[in-house]
Order: C-alpha cells, then structure tokens, then sequence
C-alpha cells in the first residue's frame, strides 16, 4: 500500500488552474436527471435511511436483472459503491498472493492499482495504436502464464471509446477457455452508445463477470452505484461476501434511487442524456474540421471520450493546455501506447465544449 500513489488524472486535476475548463476527469457533467433527484428528496422526506442487504436491494437487483432481459437471476447480482468498487471487490475475491491479471495497454489506470492493492501482478498486452489500437493477438498470448487467474477489459472501452470487434471476441473467448482464464469485463460505458448499443458479454457467454453501473448513463457518479453480474452464483457469492467486508452495503438512497433510474421514466432521462452525449460529440467533430486542425482519432462508439492525435507529445501539449486552463489527460497516462494521444471528455455542456476547443486550436495553432 505504501507506494500506491495519487492516479495521474488526479494528480492533473488537483494541480489545474481555478476555474479550469474539465475535459479531464471520467463523468459526464450534465445535471443529474432531475426525476431522480425529487424522488430522492421523497426518499429522504421519510428519513428512514438504513442499511440494506450486503447485496443490496432485492428490488434494484431485480431490475437490474430485468435490464440484462432477465438472463440472469436477481441472485446473481451484487450491488456495488460504484463500479470501481465492483473491480475491487471481484479482484479481491478470487486472487492470491502473485497471481496474475492481464490488462490493455492503454487502459483504465485504476485497474492496475488495484491489482497491486491485492497483492497481484498487472500483465499488460497492447493494443496496437497503429491499427487503430485492434488487440494484439500475439501480445496477448504471450502475456499468458501458469499463474494467469484472469483477464479484466473495459468494453467499451476507456480511454479509447471503442468496442471490441467480433473477431477480437471470439479470439478471447476461445484462448481464455483453453487456458482456463476467468474473464472480467466492465461495461460501465455501454449505454453511451452513439450509433448502436453493444451486446453485453453475459448474452455471449458463461464464464464471464460483467461490472456496470448507473454513474455514465444517469449521470450519477457522485451517487456511486454499481453491480457485479455472473451466470455463476458461487462467484457473486464470494464477490458478495468480499464486498461485505469492504463496505457493508452499497449507500442505501442511492439503491433506491437507482430503482428509479430504471423505471420508464429513468431510462427515458438516460436516453436524453445519451442523445446530448451524441451531438457534442458532432459538434466537437465539425469543430475542429472547420478550423482546419490535422489530427487522427479513434471514431467514438459508446463513451464520452474522444481520443486523438494531434502530432505533438501527449504530455507536452496536456501540460501546455493546462497552464491556459482546459483540462485533458495525456493518453500514456494510460499506459505507453497511449504516446501522443490525448483524451478529451466531451461530456460537458455546450457553451463549456465550445470555449474550451476554441483555446486548444489555439494552442495547436501555435504548435507548441
């Protein structure tokens, strides 16, 4: 634990200027759906606010069964204090001392940390930023040994914005069944779709441990609200009982709410959100085309992240935007094939996106 240090993205964030403009951080920023809020205020109006079932609420796990179309039972669901806890408490349940998790190069650099945390080995396999980072297959093989426990993805992913094709699917699927790997995928950006929804990973296969929640979809992360999901009940039995040595229960106003956010009325404030979502990122698009900026970026499918290439060193040009106040991460922040790409959330409101793109043109324009 002593030499886990501050993420980067923090540490970026903590030193920005006041009043910097965030492209930076992992949220989307629009207001939280207000449906949710005055039902929360209701909630709170009662002031019955207790412990829940280490699990959580069998009605939100319920829905959230419901939400995967009820292939799995409500059983096999834990409810989480956000995502990130839901890695934790899954990693925490099934490793030992020195055992091994593969993971993207780029990818989620909390995930690494973690593992760490637990006494774990990250083995990194890349993707390839020079086919639009597609999974090396060669890489990924290679990152494979006797002490090889599992393979955690993010799909869709972060920072990328991407999905995982068929080919790369089918690829992990067999070569993690023949080694006997658990695969562990988070999901937590699959409803931010810009064209078409993705299929989870528990409709593809069994051995699989799928991690989501409602913080991107609902604009909810200051609520932290996740879940663990499995067709295997043994494995949510012991991720529950790691989370409940972690936190007791996920909070219990945020549970409720979180039955909310899947009504009717919740998924229709989540399709506007993902709506907004799509047309800054057109904007954004149109934006720099008008203004005749060079670059090659990934096409965002499914995040609010656009990850792009403007030529110049990563983190040159995010510490150079920062002393003019506009936030961005610098893409080997998530590890070294991230070299000369930046991440910019586009998850803001308009008037935001549009004053802090005009000052990265003009940087850009200056070629620092």
């Amino acid at each position: 634990m002593k030499d886990i240090k501050k993420s980067l993205i923090r540490q970026i964030f903590d030193s920005a200027p006041k009043n910097s403009i965030n492209f930076g951080l992992g949220e989307i920023q629009f207001p939280t759906p207000k449906i949710l809020c005055e039902y929360a205020k209701k909630i709170l109006d009662d002031r019955n606010i207790r412990y829940t079932p280490n699990a959580g609420l069998f009605e939100l796990r319920e829905a959230i069964s419901n939400y995967y179309q009820n292939i799995i039972p409500a059983e096999n669901v834990c409810v989480t204090c956000g995502a990130e806890e839901a890695v934790y408490a899954t990693l925490a349940s099934i490793l030992n001392p020195e055992d091994e998790v593969l993971l993207a190069n780029p990818c989620f650099l909390a995930y690494g940390s973690i593992i760490e945390m637990l006494y774990g080995i990250p083995v990194y396999f890349d993707l390839d930023p020079r086919q639009n980072f597609m999974l090396d297959k060669k890489s990924f093989l290679n990152g494979i040994s006797q002490k090889t426990k599992a393979v955690l993805l993010n799909n869709p992913s972060n920072p990328l914005g991407i999905i995982l094709s068929k080919d790369e699917i089918k690829f992990i699927l067999e070569t993690c069944h023949k080694h006997n790997i658990l695969i562990i995928v988070d999901e937590i950006y699959r409803d931010l779709f810009l064209n078409e929804k993705t299929p989870s990973f528990l409709e593809i296969t069994e051995n699989i441990i799928v991690i989501s929640g409602v913080s991107k979809s609902h604009c909810m992360t200051g609520w932290r609200l996740g879940w663990v999901a499995s067709h295997q009940k043994d494995v949510i039995e012991k991720i529950i009982t790691a989370h409940q040595y972690i936190c007791t229960c996920a909070p219990f106003l945020s549970q409720k709410v979180a039955v909310k956010a899947f009504s009717e009325e919740g998924m229709k404030s989540a399709e506007e959100i993902r709506k907004k979502l799509k047309r800054n990122y057109e904007f954004l698009i149109k934006y720099f085309d008008e203004n005749h900026i060079e670059y090659k970026a990934l096409e965002s499918a499914s995040s609010p992240y656009f990850f792009v290439n403007f030529g110049i060193d990563d983190r040159k040009l995010s510490i150079h935007l920062l002393e003019n106040g506009v936030i961005v991460i610098s893409g080997t922040a998530f590890g070294s094939n991230g070299k000369n790409w930046v991440r910019i959330n586009y998850g803001v409101e308009r008037a935001i996106l549009k004053k802090g793109l005009k000052i990265i043109i003009q940087i850009l324009k200056k070629k620092p």
